[in-house]
């Protein structure tokens, strides 16, 4: 699916129907950030909006996740490429979800003897992964957050990362952490730790307010946040959150937790200050938002 492509199709239909980002983002019900990234291919918008999204832009839902117009006649080998593709996709998210299930699907078939072997495997791998990747060094951070990012740092979950600074020469940190595990799926936490002068604090206020913050209450049963003001925010009701806070004076910190499956695999709690975390977040396994989502289907 070229996300890129469809964002700009996106874009190109909104103009011509005279409509901004903001009108289209009210008429749909989410944020401007969300047309935006759509627009820049950094997202697709939801499945449940699409057809709402299409009769707004006066367009076919196959034009749509085809990127362009199409003839009439084009039609229906256009909708089998592109339930074609659907389902690759929708295969692609849920395999693995599914993994373990299936795993112990077939081994509980198999009998008691293979079941204890393949648990034996299990706890012996898991044993070698069972290490996070923590990086502390600030001499690092252009390799591990943001544009510059390399190799399992270059593509993460989506969430926007410009809200932590591309450059931070010259920067006061007081402190830094990246820490990376992917024991079956990638996950990631992040905070930077910065106190700006008067000057500098201004200026990365009015930045990060440009940015704007997407709607995150109740996602990971978030509530908010009362140890900081909270500045910018990128959220998913998935992947999780990048966001900044503020002392309101000089201090600002800047924090990604992004992970996949409705629970972080990294035990967060042991990894980042409780004081940096939004109120009520849980992320642990079996928590309360994921089996809200998961009695959703979704």
């Amino acid at each position: 699916m070229d996300q890129e492509k469809i964002g700009k199709f996106i874009s190109q239909c909104r103009k011509e129907k005279n409509i901004t980002q903001e009108e289209l983002a009210n008429k749909l019900g989410v944020t401007n950030r969300s047309v935006s990234r759509w627009e820049h291919g950094v997202n697709m918008p939801d499945y449940s909006i699409l057809k709402e999204l299409c009769s707004i832009l006066d367009i076919d839902v196959n034009e749509l996740l085809s990127g362009e117009k199409i003839e009439k006649k084009d039609i229906m080998s256009y909708s089998t490429k592109n339930l074609d593709m659907i389902l690759k996709e929708y295969y692609k998210m849920k395999k693995r979800n599914r993994l373990l299930r299936d795993i112990f699907i077939v081994v509980g078939g198999l009998g008691v003897i293979i079941l204890s072997y393949c648990l034996f495997i299990w706890f012996l791998v898991s044993g070698f992964n069972d290490k996070y990747d923590i990086t502390t060094n600030i001499n690092e951070y252009k390799n591990v957050i943001g544009i510059s990012a390399k190799g399992i740092y270059k593509d993460k979950w989506g969430l926007n990362e410009d809200i932590f600074p591309n450059y931070i020469d010259g920067l006061d940190i007081e402190d830094f952490k990246m820490v990376y595990y992917n024991p079956w799926d990638a996950n990631y936490l992040a905070y930077l730790v910065v106190n700006y002068n008067e000057e500098e604090y201004n200026k990365e206020i009015s930045r990060l307010n440009s940015i704007g913050i997407d709607d995150y209450k109740g996602i990971y049963s978030v509530t908010g946040f009362t140890n900081y003001d909270l500045v910018a925010m990128d959220s998913h009701y998935y992947n999780g959150f990048i966001y900044a806070i503020t002392d309101g004076k000089s201090k600002i910190i800047y924090v990604e937790l992004q992970f996949c499956n409705y629970y972080m695999d990294i035990k967060y709690e042991e990894q980042i200050p409780n004081s940096y975390l939004p109120d009520g977040f849980n992320a642990l396994i079996d928590n309360d938002y994921s089996k809200k989502m998961f009695e959703k289907g979704l």
